[in-house]
């Protein structure tokens, strides 16, 4: 079986869509994992088929020089930075299975090399670049003093940012729109301030800061699909190799739904070449933080609202959850009676709400993607502070009354973390569910302690502890009035009965 590759397809008499070789490069994307070639380059490939904005990306990858990452910009370039996308899931209750092979990314650079530090630097000064995309993780958006003017690279991202665009701003050139696809609050407006305090600490002037403010357009952007990434299974592999007809090192997986929410005016959107293809899922509106709000109470807020008590119950993946009348009831319940009326208003509608929360049910019942849920019980308890405190709050605000199943999903938090204890290590809490399942809560060190501490209260002591712990919530939750005896009497159904009783509870 022959490796991807142009040279292959051609042999082979491939006749689907594949952007010209020669294509002008466009973009230069910071970072070349996963979530980015089967998302955002994925967009890029399907403006190119769609309109005539015709553009290449080149992909960089923003850390270290290690021996694998060189391997891995090696073995892309070896097949021309072709790649599989599957997009494998359930759409409007339909099973999706479809496989596009995207052809907008040109090569791949690693500046650790000294080679490819120069090329990256001459195609900053390319008058054909327009865009620059990055997803360097969380931890990526970061102010490193330590980095220089002078080297070659600098560490960090923004400080790799910083020399490319001054480098383009010597060179007399037209400032680039920056989409940055990291998960921080305001990530566009983060990343311009790091880079313009790195441009501070090495002298360069007044006159850059002013071109990266007016030239450029560093956009704020909300991104969101479910990319599991590569398919470990060797079978699994081989079988889908058969049918697509080639080798693929890189082939991704990744789920139907979609959306690119960026923050701009119309100005911008025409501007961005998937914007005026009309690529599904992708939108430019003057503010992403109501979508964002949706996003994080709705879809990250169902997990962490109903998995722990499930994980107790005896499930262990999210899709099966889905199949069990009396968890799905519960989630469903917690979405349309408590969550939901707290966002709908003005900038986000009713439908437009449910419709998302529909979509978020058939994301979970994925028949392609075991999720399984002890790695979304992961840190739970900060989890639960961003996710699901704010839509207690704010149904407690608009109500008056204590939201049932959002109370019930703390006291199977508070059960998560203390059934069946059997003691604290570095690796976290042991415990062991009702079945007889041992398992291993793991969670930050000062809510481990809490509970390791607390593991044997009784159950009126324990949410009396937990609701106090105003360094875990930033509050002390037993100012909300009902709050704290809905919490106790819940939790006390989950010892006695478990945690599918409490969930009938709010049925």
């Amino acid at each position: 079986m022959q490796k991807l590759s142009y040279a292959s397809l051609k042999a082979d008499g491939f006749e689907g869509y594949l952007v010209p070789q020669d294509a002008p490069e466009r973009v230069i994307q910071f970072g070349e994992g996963n979530f980015l070639r089967a998302f955002a380059d994925r967009y890029f490939d399907l403006a190119n088929e769609l309109s005539d904005w015709s553009g290449k990306v080149v992909l960089v990858q923003p850390r270290d020089a290690s021996a694998k990452r060189f391997a891995s910009r090696n073995a892309l370039n070896s097949q021309d930075c072709l790649y599989t996308v599957l997009v494998r899931g359930q759409e409007k209750g339909t099973k999706v299975d479809e496989a596009r092979i995207v052809s907008t990314c040109s090569r791949c650079l690693n500046p650790y090399d000294a080679d490819d530090y120069a090329s990256l630097m001459e195609l900053a000064c390319s008058p054909d670049i327009e865009f620059i995309i990055s997803n360097t993780t969380e931890a990526g958006i970061v102010y490193d003093a330590t980095c220089k003017a002078e080297d070659r690279p600098p560490k960090s991202f923004p400080a790799k940012l910083a020399q490319l665009l001054h480098v383009r701003f010597e060179a007399g050139l037209p400032g680039l729109i920056v989409l940055s696809c990291e998960l921080i609050d305001h990530n566009g407006a983060e990343l311009l301030r790091i880079v313009k305090q790195h441009a501070a600490d090495w002298g360069w002037g007044e006159e850059f800061a002013s071109w990266l403010e007016e030239s450029c357009t560093f956009c704020t952007t909300l991104v969101d699909s479910i990319v599991p990434g590569r398919i470990r299974d060797k079978d699994e592999l081989a079988a889908i190799e058969e049918r697509l007809g080639y080798e693929d090192g890189f082939l991704a997986v990744r789920e139907p739904f979609q959306m690119w929410g960026i923050e701009g005016d119309d100005k911008l959107a025409a501007k961005l070449p998937f914007i005026q293809a009309k690529v599904p899922g992708a939108f430019v509106v003057p503010d992403v933080t109501p979508y964002k709000k949706r996003k994080v109470r709705i879809l990250n807020g169902a997990h962490t609202g109903f998995v722990p008590g499930a994980f107790l119950a005896g499930f262990t993946i999210v899709r099966d959850c889905m199949h069990d009348e009396t968890v799905s009831s519960f989630m469903d319940a917690m979405l349309s009676q408590e969550i939901i009326p707290t966002l709908a208003g003005a900038e986000l509608s009713q439908k437009s709400l449910e419709e998302f929360a529909a979509a978020v049910r058939g994301r979970f019942d994925n028949p392609f993607v075991d999720h399984q849920l002890l790695s979304i019980c992961l840190n739970s308890t900060a989890k639960w502070r961003a996710r699901n405190l704010p839509s207690l709050e704010d149904y407690v605000a608009k109500t008056g009354k204590v939201p049932v199943c959002l109370a019930t999903s703390l006291a199977c938090l508070i059960a998560f973390y203390t059934c069946g204890y059997e003691g604290r290590d570095e690796g976290g809490l042991h415990l062991r569910r009702p079945d007889g399942l041992a398992y291993v809560a793991q969670d930050d060190a000062s809510a481990l302690d809490f509970y390791a501490e607390h593991a044997s209260d009784s159950t009126e002591a324990i949410v009396d502890a937990v609701l106090g712990n105003e360094a875990m919530w930033g509050k002390d939750l037993r100012t909300v009035a009902g709050l704290q005896e809905l919490v106790t009497s819940r939790l006390a159904l989950i010892r006695d009965k478990g945690t599918e009783a409490a969930f009938k509870a709010c049925l």
